[in-house]
Order: structure tokens, then C-alpha cells, then sequence
């Protein structure tokens, strides 16, 4: 990652440009790891710290999704922000940073469930297989207290993402994946890999920037966190430096072109539908 800001004004006009292109009104979030607290946001009730093997109580707890702080993040234009003991549930602390190791719960949570105590998400079909995944994955730590995700507008101009999410339907998405293809020559630019909402949306992204691969990360299928996304919507996860690029170079490809502008004609026509529908799924997201 440059070491020199670019949250600039010049930034945020190429932003706002790139960002009508795709006929898209909400602007992306990005993430960074910050040893300085945020003034003003959300983020989940205090828990047991992630230092703590024992479980509080010695229980299955969960207190709330990651996605669900940053929807609330999206809708008041604000910030989400985590750490070791306001981390919304123990997966999620696993995968967003702050803890080591995952609970062997999380293997049956995925698959088959414990009887008695559990539901299983069957997302595959035995512990052993949803071990085989967490044994394996190993999602980047934490590199400093606090991981804030926001919208772009509201970084400083001595703060820096390491990753950007755009929440996006269909129509977006066919540009933004052919756009990751132009810009790295890689036919296997866009992923999308196995993951829990969370874990789409930091782990993997984070990931693939350590890794040093170029990677656009397309996720949020996960059934639980589904209630925080709208219901046409996926996330879209690249790094910043990705995006940068993005912003000077996509007019050479398939968005600067006519084949674009007919896709774009239809989001717009699609906007007014969209427009009546919105207020009624905000207020369900609100209260789910």
C-alpha cells in the first residue's frame, strides 16, 4: 500500500464520476485497522474479551452480526467499528481479526448442528469438512485495535483503507467484474469463495492483498447475514490500490463504451422502481 494519503478532493471528484458511470448512489465502505477509537458510529455490546478462552458462561453466545453494524453504518452515513471485546459474535471475531482460534462449535454451526443444543447451517455436510475449512483458512490478524469500516467520504486525509466494499446488484456487478478482468489480465480476478458474511467481506479481501494477488471478492450469501442486505444485493470487495487504478483506467474498458451505456439505461429506469421500494426495506432492516 502507498504510503501517501489519497483521499484527496481530486479522489473524491473521480470517485463521484466512477460512481454514476456504474449508475450507483451509494458510495463503497472502506476498511482500516486504527489504534484510535472513533468519535461517532456503531458497534456491538460490550462482551468477554477474545483473550479469554473460557466462553462467557460456557455458552453459545452471540449478541450480533458484523453485517448488522454495517448496515446500520451504511444507512446514517457513518462508521462500524470492532474490536477484542465488541466483536458481535465469536466467529466473527475469528474472522475479522481479533481472536487466534475459532471455537470447535463453529464446525457443527456450518454443518450438521449439535442435537439438543444447535441448529446446523448445512452450508457443508459434516464438522469434519467445516474443520477442514477453519483449519485452513486462517484469516489475517489484526493489525491494530480497532477495525473501522466506513463509507469513503468520511476518511481523513491522514487515513488510508486497505480494502473497499461496494454493495451492489446484478446490473453493477456485470461492469465491476469485467472491469477487475481489464485491469489485471487475470481471467480469475473476481472470486467468490466460501465464507460466512463477515469473512467474505474482511477475511478474504484481506487475504488475497497479503497474499499480493489482485482480487475482487464477491460475497454475502451467507443465509444469516442475508437479513441485512437488501434483496438484490452482494458485497464487492477489492483493495484500495485496485480501486485507484479502477478510477484512472475504466474508461478504456467496457464502461467507457456504448455496450455500457445500454446496461446503464436500465439501471436507471430500474432506479424509479427501487426508489418506491427502499423506505420499506429499510425499516424492515431496521427492525430485523
Amino acid at each position: 500500500m502507498s504510503e501517501k494519503t489519497t483521499i484527496t478532493d481530486d479522489f473524491r471528484n473521480n470517485l463521484k464520476r466512477f460512481l454514476d458511470t456504474l449508475g450507483l448512489e451509494e458510495e463503497p465502505m472502506g476498511l482500516y485497522y486504527t489504534d484510535k477509537k472513533p468519535d461517532t458510529g456503531f458497534c456491538p455490546k460490550r462482551q468477554v474479551s477474545v483473550a479469554n478462552k473460557e466462553e462467557s458462561g460456557g455458552e453459545i453466545n452471540w449478541l450480533s452480526c458484523v453485517l448488522s453494524q454495517v448496515r446500520r453504518a451504511r444507512m446514517e452515513k457513518s462508521s462500524a467499528y470492532f474490536d477484542a471485546e465488541h466483536y458481535g459474535c465469536l466467529g466473527g471475531a475469528f474472522f475479522i481479526g481479533f481472536k487466534d482460534t475459532y471455537e470447535e462449535f463453529e464446525t457443527y454451526l456450518i454443518s450438521s448442528g449439535i442435537p439438543g443444543k444447535m441448529d446446523g447451517e448445512q452450508y457443508v455436510r459434516s464438522p469434519e469438512i467445516g474443520r477442514r475449512f477453519y483449519d485452513t483458512f486462517n484469516p489475517p490478524r489484526a493489525t491494530a485495535r480497532y477495525l473501522v469500516i466506513k463509507p469513503l467520504s468520511l476518511f481523513k486525509e491522514d487515513e488510508q483503507p486497505e480494502t473497499v466494499t461496494f454493495f451492489i446488484n446484478n446490473e453493477v456487478l456485470s461492469g465491476l467484474h469485467a472491469l477487475a478482468v481489464f485491469m489485471t489480465d487475470d481471467i480469475d480476478a473476481v472470486q467468490m469463495p466460501f465464507g460466512v458474511g463477515c469473512c467474505t467481506l474482511v477475511s478474504w479481501p484481506r487475504r488475497f492483498l497479503k497474499e499480493g494477488k489482485k482480487r475482487a471478492v464477491v460475497g454475502g450469501f451467507d443465509a444469516l447475514c442475508r437479513k441485512y442486505m437488501r434483496k438484490d444485493e452482494v458485497s464487492y470487495s477489492i483493495s484500495f490500490e485496485l480501486l485507484l487504478e479502477m478510477l484512472q483506467k475504466w474508461p478504456e474498458s467496457v464502461l467507457g463504451t456504448a455496450f455500457w451505456g445500454q446496461v446503464l439505461k436500465k439501471i436507471r429506469k430500474g432506479k424509479g422502481v427501487r426508489k418506491r421500494i427502499t423506505e420499506t426495506e429499510n425499516d424492515s432492516l431496521q427492525t430485523a
